[in-house]
């Protein structure tokens, strides 16, 4: 028999809905979601998911610009996947590295084992989606009863059945131009701690790809000795090279719909490490190796 879809709807419940939530930092509203879920008998273990909470990892929270956070965990503090819904009289806030303090009213709080990594995934992507429109967090915020937050049709969109893309990718990633200084560019990468940045126009459009493999490509044609201990030539124009020089242009392009199991098996047969993600010709995402193991094994 087929089984019946999952809607966002059929994971709230008026129990697990703070309205008002009372907290002035992130950190305060995802540990009054924790003792919701406590209060309805949902936890086994409260004092280890408010530890979880405490340990405040980056990797566990989803900013929505200024309109909501989902807070996310996989822990054995629960034996099902529920979710726990806050809406605050006042943005709650959440510093940033940079000094910068991102602000939110509306607060989703995402548990599940660690067995239903897929479907904590999927949940939390959904809720992503669903709060993505301005409409919708105003539709929220008016909202002035537990019955009627729940009964917003935003609520009503379906959870996928399997993983995609946009479950996993990096949203909004770094770029570079082609014509950027490939000294810059490189000690871009070489900051953010990341492998490749995808090469786009004016428009976003992916115009190819500059990673660790072009560059060590470039080093070796270029800048390192070759057998037999003879150097070679450093080009005349190193100082002005750009990143179009030296990046690829056959790039393997995915889209935020694809099946993450097609997308996988494509990285692994084709040997590629980091695809961009475009939708419409233009880059809305970028997916790696590394991103689809740590968020699939992670904790």
């Amino acid at each position: 028999m087929p089984v019946a879809p999952l809607h966002l709807a059929d994971l709230l419940h008026p129990a697990r809905v703070r309205l008002p939530l009372s907290a002035t930092t992130l950190a305060d509203a995802a540990l009054a979601l924790v003792t919701c879920l406590a209060d309805d008998a949902m936890l086994s273990d409260a004092d280890r998911l408010q530890e979880r909470v405490e340990e405040a990892r980056p990797e566990d929270i989803v900013g929505l610009a200024d309109r909501a956070f989902i807070v996310h965990y996989r822990s054995d503090a629960v034996r099902d996947l529920t979710v726990a819904l806050g809406v605050a009289r006042a943005p709650v806030a959440r510093g940033l590295d940079d000094d910068e303090v991102q602000q939110a009213r509306i607060v989703v709080l995402v548990v599940a084992p660690p067995r239903q990594v897929a479907r904590h995934l999927q949940v939390v992507g959904a809720f992503a989606r669903a709060l993505a429109k301005p409409a919708t967090i105003l539709g929220l915020l008016d909202a002035d009863t537990a019955a009627l937050l729940i009964a917003h049709p935003a609520w009503r969109a379906e959870v996928p059945t399997q993983l995609r893309v946009r479950d996993l990718m990096t949203e909004r990633p770094r770029s570079v131009g082609p014509d950027a200084p490939l000294r810059s560019a490189v000690m871009d990468m070489l900051r953010a701690g990341v492998g490749g940045l995808p090469v786009v126009d004016e428009d976003n459009r992916v115009l190819g790809m500059l990673s660790e493999r072009e560059l060590l490509r470039d080093l070796l044609s270029h800048y390192l000795p070759r057998a037999g201990g003879v150097a070679a030539t450093l080009p005349p124009a190193a100082a002005r090279r750009t990143v179009r020089d030296v990046m690829t242009r056959q790039v393997l392009c995915v889209t935020p719909d694809q099946p993450l199991a097609e997308v996988a098996a494509l990285l692994l047969n084709k040997d590629v490490d980091r695809v961009p993600v475009v939708e419409d010709d233009r880059l809305v995402g970028f997916l790696t190796r590394g991103d689809i193991v740590r968020k699939l094994i992670g904790s």
